[in-house]
């Protein structure tokens, strides 16, 4: 089996915790630190709160960072600030103008 089928199987696994935990009447909070527990893998976490909670991915992120260990969340959240960045600034240069060019030959 490969990275990709591996993780495929965890991500399956983590989410039917998930579903049965939601289903016994855990809240999605308990249902994050239970997962984290058994993973190390946030992104795991995060994709199987989404799936097994029905949340957006952007929900089940805020969900599975607020329960990390303080040390990782503060991690995590430098992270994704300086992703953040990073996209604006990418955005601003696909959007600046071209600079006028003189033209010589005239």
């Amino acid at each position: 089996m490969n990275d990709a089928a591996e993780r495929a199987v965890r991500i399956r696994l983590l989410t039917e915790a998930a579903r049965t935990m939601l289903a016994a009447g855990a809240d999605p909070d308990e249902t994050a630190r239970e997962l984290l527990r058994r993973t190390d893998s946030p992104i795991s976490a995060i994709k199987a709160i989404a799936d097994g909670a029905g949340l957006s991915l952007a929900d089940a992120k805020w969900v599975v960072h607020r329960n990390l260990a303080p040390r990782t969340r503060e991690a995590a959240e430098e992270l994704w600030s300086e992703l953040i960045d990073a996209v604006a600034r990418a955005g601003q240069r696909t959007h600046e103008p071209e600079p006028m060019r003189s033209d010589s030959s005239g």
